[in-house]
């Protein structure tokens, strides 16, 4: 294969996926696997026999797209930094997409019908986020920046549920969360692959993953944190 690709990283739910598509977001191999909490064990190499089995070379790549969460907070931090690392490496651009956009995305893909959807996935042990995307003609529109919240939206008719069991929110949003998830490699690809052709990209430095909210031990140590003065 000696056409540009582009790889696609995301690290935001249970079920990682990287892929390879081409310039125009059509995919070219996928590799999906349940991470059981160690994205990082496996996320290389699933990459490399991504590679072997699409018989490409990172050399082909013209760039780098990653789903930013919200999410897992190890996952995503796992994600971005190998994203950003081969982004670097090659001297390639790196873009980033929000998971949850690209899951709405990919529930209209899959024929879902209604015009505003909610994704919600776990957040630790009891919460949950929750992003409102607005599907407006050919791309996501986010209709309110993600939340944590405590108990997931009650509607049914555009609840996407990722991750989630029938004890919390209805089948009907968790058979549409697994469609979602199976297009998902796609959306991130197709929303990507339009940023790219119309020149933009991210900083690196500056990309960092949607987190919502800082996990509560961190939040805790940074409340307590007593902070030295300026000696300079």
């Amino acid at each position: 294969m000696t056409q540009q690709t582009l790889l696609i990283i995301d690290t935001a739910t249970r079920t990682p996926v990287v892929a390879l598509a081409d310039g125009a977001g059509t995919l070219l191999g996928e590799q999906r696997w349940e991470s059981r909490h160690r994205h990082g064990e496996e996320l290389l190499e699933r990459i490399d026999r991504l590679f072997y089995e699409a018989g490409s070379r990172k050399s082909d790549l013209a760039a780098v797209i990653v789903g930013t969460g919200p999410g897992s907070f190890t996952g995503l931090r796992i994600g971005l930094a190998t994203a950003k690392t081969i982004a670097y490496s090659l001297g390639i651009p790196v873009v980033g997409i929000s998971t949850t956009v690209a899951i709405a995305n990919a529930a209209q893909d899959a024929g879902d019908g209604t015009q505003e959807v909610v994704v919600t996935l776990p957040a630790g042990a009891v919460d949950r986020y929750e992003h409102r995307v607005q599907l407006s003609g050919s791309r996501p529109i986010e209709a309110e920046a993600p939340r944590l919240v405590a108990e997931p939206a009650s509607e049914t008719d555009g609840l996407i549920a990722i991750d989630l069991d029938a004890n919390v929110v209805p089948e009907k949003s968790i058979e549409r969360g697994r469609r979602a998830m199976e297009g998902l490699a796609g959306s991130i690809a197709g929303l990507g692959a339009t940023r790219l052709a119309a020149g933009e990209s991210d900083d690196p430095a500056e990309l960092v993953p949607a987190y919502v909210a800082l996990p509560r031990g961190i939040a805790k140590a940074a409340a307590e944190m007593e902070w030295s003065p300026d000696l300079r």
